[in-house]
């Protein structure tokens, strides 16, 4: 006799007995035995992971090199990373993917972008062929469109090839740079889908991360750090942006930019008097008007700080001290923003800040008219900028005073 006969024949209230459910138990566990067979399967030593990529192109050659940043995968954590199997592959080709594909091809593993964090893009990339390799990008699923590009000098694979301050893996440290961007303020952090958005509007330009080359200050060794940023305009590059521009930029970008971003500065006042203050930005107003045809713009800010050093025994716990100080570092805020709004508006001549956004959205009529010249328009409009520092905090020290 079957086995399954001397079963007890229940049917609940759905209808279904317990014989049914036994051999459906026990096709199941067939499948799974069977499925543990599959050729098809990857095991860990068949794969790597690609956490950072890097794209040149060859201006002369009309060729793309796609190079990646391998890691094999059976010790990935941050503790042993100098003990990780480490390397980089490249290819060339006449598309990205054709480069793409080259290089898979000739390494001896699976190769998961999933993990992908950077995409360095050499200048020459940036110049020529920028479109192609952001269309490619975001047309594979395999990339995450979270994933930042980034430009910088010279041949992108080398950077691929330098170690890191901290000692961790190249893509971790530079991720940490980036999230380390609300003490500074003064880099951008685009993904992919920032390109692709910011691609289709044709009258403004926007600023992507840049990375640039610091010597160690404790050693010989060159390091990468994320910095200033690269302009972009119609699909192209277009120039480069210091810190102090990018920190600017940041302060006239939407409110989820500038929210968490504190940086410190010093001020020189007319009395002589040198301080270190840390910045907050607290409200962005801008306002735009249309007079007799031309356009005109008023940026309004205001900023909380705190006093962290001072050069002389002054009384910060005066108010009229603090007056004093709130005016010096309102000026002086003034002047940097001016300084960098003349950059990108007669310099560049190049709209990074969105202003065309602000006409089209407030001023659907005029920008009608003012669109097809807005190129033309754009480096001659006049921008005044006011600037409120308040502070909040003085320190716990209100004055010192040095004993004979």
């Amino acid at each position: 006799m079957h086995p399954l006969d001397n079963l007890i024949i229940i049917k609940a209230r759905n209808g279904i007995s317990l014989r049914n459910i036994a051999r459906l138990l026990i096709v199941c566990f067939c499948l799974v035995t069977l499925a543990g067979c599959s050729p098809d399967v990857n095991e860990i030593s068949d794969i790597a992971l690609v956490t950072a990529t890097a794209i040149d192109y060859n201006a002369d050659t009309k060729k793309f090199a796609f190079s990646a940043f391998c890691v094999m995968p059976s010790n990935t954590s941050q503790e042993k990373s100098s003990n990780l199997t480490q390397w980089v592959s490249s290819a060339t080709g006449a598309t990205p993917l054709d480069a793409a594909r080259k290089m898979r091809s000739r390494v001896g593993k699976k190769l998961i972008f999933q993990h992908n964090k950077f995409f360095i893009i050499s200048e020459s990339a940036a110049r020529y062929a920028l479109f192609e390799v952001v269309d490619y990008l975001s047309r594979k699923r395999e990339f995450r469109i979270t994933a930042y590009p980034i430009i910088v000098h010279g041949k992108a694979s080398d950077k691929l090839k330098l170690g890191t301050e901290s000692g961790d893996m190249l893509p971790n440290d530079l991720l940490g740079q980036v999230r380390n961007n609300k003490l500074s303020g003064q880099e951008v952090a685009l993904t992919i889908k920032d390109f692709v958005d910011l691609f289709e509007n044709p009258n403004r330009g926007f600023v992507s991360g840049r990375i640039k080359i610091k010597s160690s200050e404790t050693s010989k060794k060159e390091f990468l750090f994320v910095t200033g940023g690269a302009v972009i305009y119609k699909q192209k590059f277009a120039g480069w942006a210091e810190g102090n521009d990018v920190l600017i930029l940041n302060s006239l970008s939407k409110r989820k930019v500038w929210k968490n971003i504190e940086f410190n500065d010093v001020v020189h006042s007319k009395n002589g008097t040198v301080f270190s203050a840390l910045f907050h930005e607290k409200d962005l107003e801008i306002h735009g008007d249309i007079q007799n045809g031309k356009p005109q713009m008023s940026v309004y800010l205001k900023y909380t700080a705190s006093v962290e050093d001072i050069n002389d025994d002054s009384d910060v716990g005066d108010s009229n001290v603090i007056s004093q100080m709130e005016q010096a570092a309102s000026g002086h805020l003034e002047k940097k923003i001016k300084k960098s709004l003349a950059f990108f508006q007669k310099k560049m001549k190049i709209d990074v800040f969105g202003f065309s956004d602000y006409y089209s959205q407030y001023h659907p009529k005029a920008w009608k008219t003012i669109q097809k010249d807005w190129e033309t328009l754009y480096p001659l409009i006049p921008i005044q900028v006011h600037v409120t520092v308040l502070f909040e905090k003085s320190g716990m020290t209100t004055s010192i005073k040095e004993e004979s």
